[in-house]
C-alpha cells in the first residue's frame, strides 16, 4: 500500500500552494489536493499549482470543499444543477492539470436527516452523467462514505456503487466510526473498486486525533485489506486541530508507514 498525506491536513495552517513544499520537508511525496475555496477552482490557480509539482510529487486525487456545490449537482432545479456543474468541471480541470486520477466525492448531504427512501435509479443516472464528465478529464469519481451524506451506511454505499459501475470508492475511517460502523464494512461494500483509504484516528471521547493518538487499530485494518487482496492508496487526512506542529504529523506518518512496512 502506498502512503501519503492529504493537503486537507494543512487547511487554515498554510495555503494550498505551499503544501507541496511542506510535504517535501517531511519527505512525503504522495498527496491528495484539497481545494478549499472558489478561487482555487480556477484555471489560473490550477496551472500555477501544477507548476509547483516539479516532478517529485504525485497527486493521487483531488477533493473539493463539497458543501460549496456538490449537493447542488443533484438538485431538482436544472438551473441549480447547471451552475453547480460549472464548478464540478473546474475541479476536474484542476485534477487533470495535477495528474490526479481520482476525484474524491461526497455527493448529496442528508443534513436534514430525511427518512425518505433514496431513489437509487435517479442518483445512478446523475452519477453516470457526472462520471462521463470526469472521464473526459481523465479522472474517475471516487464516492466517499461521509456520515452526514446520503451514502453513510454500508448498505447504501454498496447499493449506490452497484447501481453505477462508473464509480470507484473512497473509504474514510473516521466517517465510518462516526456513522457507527466498522470501516471494514464499507471496505467490503467497495470491494475491488476501493482506490483510496482516508485515515484519521478517534479518541475514547470520540474526538479526532492523528493516527496513532487514538483508539483505532490500524494494524488490524491493514491486515484485513491484505487478506482481501486490496491495495488502496492510504492518505492521512487530519484536521488542523489534531496537531500543533508538522513534526507531529510526520510522526503519525512514520507510525503508519511502520505498520504497512511490517505487514
Amino acid at each position: 500500500m502506498k502512503l501519503g498525506i492529504s493537503t486537507a491536513s494543512f487547511f487554515t495552517k498554510i495555503p494550498t500552494e505551499a503544501c507541496f513544499n511542506a510535504l517535501r520537508e517531511m519527505n512525503v511525496h504522495l498527496t491528495e489536493v484539497f481545494l478549499s475555496s472558489y478561487s482555487e477552482y480556477e484555471r489560473g490557480f490550477a496551472d500555477a499549482l501544477a507548476s509547483r509539482l516539479e516532478g517529485n510529487m504525485t497527486v493521487h486525487s483531488v477533493h473539493a470543499l463539497s458543501s460549496q456545490f456538490e449537493g447542488e449537482l443533484f438538485s431538482q432545479s436544472a438551473r441549480v444543477r447547471d451552475d453547480a456543474e460549472q464548478f464540478f468541471r473546474k475541479v476536474c480541470y484542476v485534477g487533470n492539470a495535477l495528474g490526479a486520477k481520482y476525484y474524491t466525492f461526497h455527493g448529496p448531504t442528508n443534513l436534514k436527516k430525511s427518512s425518505r427512501a433514496i431513489d437509487v435509479g435517479v442518483y445512478a443516472e446523475r452519477f453516470s452523467y457526472l462520471a462521463g464528465i470526469a472521464k473526459s478529464y481523465g479522472m474517475y469519481i471516487a464516492l466517499e462514505n461521509v456520515h452526514y451524506c446520503c451514502f453513510s451506511t454500508p448498505d447504501s454505499f454498496r447499493t449506490m456503487l452497484a447501481a453505477c459501475p462508473d464509480l470507484v470508492a473512497t473509504v474514510d475511517v473516521k466517517h465510518s466510526l462516526f456513522a457507527g460502523y466498522d470501516p471494514i464494512k464499507f471496505i467490503d461494500a467497495a470491494g475491488d473498486r476501493l482506490v483510496t483509504l482516508h485515515i484519521n484516528d478517534v479518541t475514547k471521547e470520540d474526538e479526532t486525533a492523528l493516527p496513532g493518538n487514538g483508539k483505532f487499530n490500524f494494524e488490524k485494518l491493514f491486515r484485513e485489506l491484505v487478506r482481501r487482496e486490496l491495495d488502496p492508496t492510504v492518505l492521512i487526512e487530519a484536521y488542523p486541530r489534531d496537531y500543533g506542529y508538522n513534526d507531529e504529523l510526520r510522526g503519525s506518518y512514520d507510525y503508519i508507514k511502520g505498520i504497512i512496512d511490517n505487514l
